[in-house]
Order: C-alpha cells, then sequence, then structure tokens
C-alpha cells in the first residue's frame, strides 16, 4: 500500500472539486483507495508528466478530473493538486 500525503493546495482543491462536482465525491473516493492499494491499476490512467511538471505523475478520476502527484519516497507520495485538465495543467504550470 502507498502511504498519501496532501499539500494545503490539494485539500482547497478537493473543496473546490467537490462544490462543483459534488456528483464525484463517491468516484473520487474510490479512486483514491484504488490509488493507496495500487497506483498502477490500469483503471487510473497513471502517467508520468514532462515539460514544466517532469517528475510529477497524474491519475485520472474521469475524462476530465486528474490529480497530479509526486513520490517523496519509496512508498509515499504527496497530492499536489485535483481538478479538471485544464485547472491542474494551467494552474502548475503557471507557478514556475
Amino acid at each position: 500500500m502507498i502511504k498519501i500525503k496532501t499539500t494545503g493546495a490539494y485539500e482547497r482543491s478537493l473543496e473546490n472539486v467537490f462544490r462543483q462536482h459534488p456528483h464525484l465525491k463517491k468516484e473520487i473516493r474510490k479512486a483514491i483507495k484504488l490509488f493507496h492499494n495500487n497506483p498502477e491499476d490500469t483503471r487510473l490512467r497513471n502517467h508520468p508528466l514532462r515539460r514544466q511538471l517532469d517528475g510529477k505523475h497524474a491519475f485520472s478520476i474521469d475524462a476530465d478530473i486528474r490529480v497530479i502527484y509526486e513520490w517523496i519516497g519509496k512508498s509515499t507520495v504527496r497530492f499536489l493538486i485535483i481538478g479538471t485538465h485544464q485547472q491542474v495543467y494551467r494552474i502548475k504550470s503557471s507557478s514556475k
């Protein structure tokens, strides 16, 4: 199992996603549980990122909602942000 830590930005963005997409709460929790048990589960569409986000990874909640994270140890990750494809890549790219 993977240990999951979160950032303040992730917590705020999660609240925002819950507010904007309340119908996805159950799906988000299910995907995070899948990730916690096996980050390589193919249902997550987990993949490494490039360019400005090199070294980070993402997995999908649905067709548009993504979680961006980074490995901080052999079995520990830090969730950085969750949101729509446009939100997570725009926000992370503009911070550089």
